[in-house]
């Protein structure tokens, strides 16, 4: 990446501008992340702390205490950036962007901490957790294969080289087929290995978790590289540093 130029991101820095990386695009999807956070926090501390529920706050591990104070905390700082920062100064840009990206992670998490309340109240944690930690490392093992991707076909676009286009499209089939089919492979493994063919409820949803994690991750490529474009290049601010 060092040897990248503010040059190779001209489209980042016109979306850093009025696309989709704006100031007021992020402050819209922070607002979004917010209400999708949540319906799925909400849900999930609702089934811990219900007066039917098998879990009961008192016997939650601390882990999952300090996990859903967090979130409460999270959400004050959230409510925070999205009605006081505007983003009409290169800190407040950069406080927007970073903030992005951690409440994006955030989100994509979000939904399996309401199937990890389900499955504790089911007594089935035990058997679905290690499924559902499968299923975030692959996501975000794909998400850094993919920015990794991306920087490297900036590297090659700008050497120019058709050998480089070559090696380009010989390796796109293996980038999208070897990991899905890994992951399939494990899941379905596990599947059959610990008979849950007969819990389908569970595992549909753990499938939408999983659909809805992958889909973030790889929508927030875009946004990580912006947030790493106005870190690096002053000229990519809203008020940029005049060229003399």
């Amino acid at each position: 990446m060092a040897n990248l130029t503010k040059r190779d991101f001209p489209e980042v820095k016109d979306n850093l501008k009025n696309g989709r990386i704006s100031p007021d695009m992020i402050r819209f999807g922070l607002g979004a992340f917010m209400l999708f956070s949540s319906f799925m926090v909400g849900i999930a501390y609702f089934t811990a702390v219900a007066s039917d529920s098998l879990i009961g706050w008192e016997n939650l591990t601390v882990f999952w205490k300090a996990h859903f104070k967090l979130q409460a905390l999270l959400f004050i700082v959230q409510l925070i950036l999205i009605i006081f920062i505007k983003g009409k100064s290169n800190w407040s840009q950069i406080v927007l962007n970073i903030s992005y990206v951690v409440f994006a992670y955030k989100t994509a998490l979000d939904p399996f901490v309401m199937v990890s309340m389900f499955a504790m109240d089911a007594g089935e944690y035990e058997v679905y957790g290690p499924m559902m930690l499968l299923i975030i490392i692959f996501a975000f093992l794909l998400q850094i294969y993919m920015i990794r991707r991306y920087f490297l076909n900036l590297r090659e676009e700008k050497r120019n080289s058709k050998q480089a286009r070559k090696e380009k499209k010989s390796r796109r089939f293996l980038f999208y087929v070897t990991p899905l089919f890994f992951l399939l492979a494990s899941i379905t493994g596990y599947i059959i290995s610990n008979d849950l063919l007969g819990d389908m409820d569970f595992i549909f949803i753990i499938g939408i978790a999983a659909v809805v994690m992958i889909g973030i991750l790889i929508g927030m490529i875009e946004y990580l590289i912006g947030a790493y474009c106005v870190i690096r290049f002053p000229s990519f601010r809203v008020n940029p540093p005049k060229e003399g």
